[in-house]
């Protein structure tokens, strides 16, 4: 079965490639056996036209796709090809240049023969083209530069003869000229403002500034003239020396009478059957209060028997507080306003006390007014102190304040050695021995009071230092007694 194409159908060559046509008639002869086969297979009519129509689709499209691999497997191969080509002749021209490069650096710089090197050594070698044309520039002699320095600077250039001192219009004496000149008419002002014949010199001005300033000085040192600086300052000194012997009157005056008129309720309570039992309720009262600030409990036993049958020594009894440094330990306070207790008495008064009430420490309180004489107002012996005390005069509290203190400190001392521990008592011993040197001074006190007159500013100033470092060596007493505390183990001060 051979092809057949519709007559009516141009040929392909001829046609435009917009004319394309919408079916194409073919009638073909099929011998392959395997396609005759295929076809025989199917019905003869439209099954088996669709069936071949399809087979001729796969088969064209398949053609078409082998086609475009092909092309493109050359093109690939081709160009490799190329590359290769391409990178040896690259490679070629590289190492051609590389040749070219070496050769011609080697030629221009190359140590031994290259023409750089024989251009630089000519260049700077001896009697070179550098030295030559260095020569003929800054040479010695006949260089360009020794040529031009001599005509502009040499013998005879012009500049140097403007510099010669013979030349009488030269620069020299011209500068010589203005120099004197100017030196001369400086001389001539300074020694003008240095002569007194010229009102309007500096030295005439100085002169009359100095008259009159010493005029003023001399006006002002003056007593005759009453504005003066002189007057005036002795009116308000005279006025001044008035008011302090007014306030030194009415000082006199108000000490006469305050003094009149403690000697006046003195002699009344002497004469009074109670002042005795007044001292001691007053030295309990300031004992309640000193434990009071410091936390100790004071007791009353002034009516109650101690331990000692029908025995009713020491006034009061202190125990130390629970947060002292020696709590429970015991000080008895025995106060007397008698007449006839001397310190032995005072003393063994004392002892009984501190058996009578159980304490380790004593305080015996004498009443300033009936005190010995040459009783020191605070003095200590042993385990036992004696204070001197006056309620009615404040600037006795201090004795009987350091009393108390040093009562606490000793009680402290004594515990501390019953309990075994090693404390350093130096600094509470240094303070009570500070305490008892500076309460002997108050002998002093009472010598200088014996005349008002003349004593009483010795007695406030000698007062007033006494007290400020009683009551500091007693602060310092009681923060050593307090640390005390806390160098003692914790178990024994529970």
């Amino acid at each position: 079965m051979g092809e057949h194409m519709d007559p009516a159908s141009p040929p392909a060559s001829e046609q435009g490639p917009k004319e394309q046509p919408d079916s194409v008639q073919l009638i073909l002869n099929v011998t392959d056996p395997e396609l005759v086969a295929e076809l025989v297979a199917r019905p003869e009519g439209e099954p088996r036209t669709a069936f071949a129509l399809s087979a001729l689709r796969i088969g064209i499209l398949t053609l078409k796709q082998a086609q475009g691999r092909l092309d493109a497997e050359t093109i690939k191969h081709e160009s490799d090809r190329l590359l290769l080509e391409l990178g040896h002749a690259l490679k070629a021209h590289q190492q051609t240049v590389t040749n070219v490069v070496a050769d011609s650096l080697q030629e221009y710089f190359d140590p031994k023969s290259g023409r750089f090197n024989e251009r630089i050594n000519r260049l700077i070698a001896k009697d070179g083209d550098l030295e030559i044309l260095l020569r003929q520039q800054i040479g010695l002699d006949d260089s360009q530069l020794a040529k031009t320095l001599a005509a502009h600077l040499g013998e005879n250039s012009p500049i140097m003869r403007r510099l010669s001192p013979e030349d009488s219009d030269g620069f020299l004496n011209l500068l010589t000229k203005v120099v004197n000149g100017a030196l001369l008419a400086q001389r001539e002002a300074i020694l003008a403002e240095f002569s007194l014949d010229k009102e309007e010199s500096a030295l005439s001005r100085l002169v009359k500034r100095v008259e009159t300033s010493q005029g003023k000085i001399t006006s002002e040192f003056s007593l005759d003239d009453e504005n003066s600086a002189l007057a005036r300052l002795k009116r308000e000194l005279l006025e001044v020396l008035g008011q302090h012997k007014r306030a030194a009157d009415e000082f006199h005056t108000d000490v006469s009478e305050k003094l009149a008129a403690m000697t006046a309720r003195r002699e009344e309570a002497l004469r009074s059957t109670r002042h005795g039992e007044d001292f001691e309720e007053e030295v309990r009262r300031f004992v309640a209060a000193e434990c009071q600030k410091v936390g100790d409990i004071p007791k009353d036993t002034s009516n109650t028997v101690g331990l000692i049958k029908n025995c009713k020594v020491g006034d009061v009894v202190i125990e130390l507080g629970p947060e002292s440094s020696a709590p429970g330990v015991k000080i008895a306070v025995e106060a007397k306003e008698s007449g006839g207790y001397t310190l032995a008495k005072a003393l063994e008064e004392l002892e009984t006390a501190r058996k009578n009430r159980g304490a380790d420490v004593g305080l015996f309180v004498f009443s300033r007014r009936t005190a010995p004489a040459e009783q020191n107002p605070m003095a200590r012996y042993g385990k036992s102190i004696v204070a001197v005390w006056d309620f009615e005069d404040p600037r006795t509290d201090v004795c009987l304040t350091a009393g108390l203190s040093v009562a606490r400190a000793i009680c402290t001392q004594e515990d501390a050695a019953r309990r075994g521990a090693e404390i350093d008592f130096e600094p509470a011993e240094k303070a009570i021995r500070a305490i008892e040197k500076l309460s002997g001074g108050l002998e002093e006190i009472k010598a200088a009071g014996t005349t008002i007159q003349s004593g009483s500013q010795k007695i406030l100033i000698r007062v007033g230092i006494m007290e400020r470092e009683l009551h500091r060596q007693v602060s310092a007493l009681d923060a050593t007694v307090g640390d005390l505390k806390s160098a003692l183990p914790s178990s024994e001060t529970e």
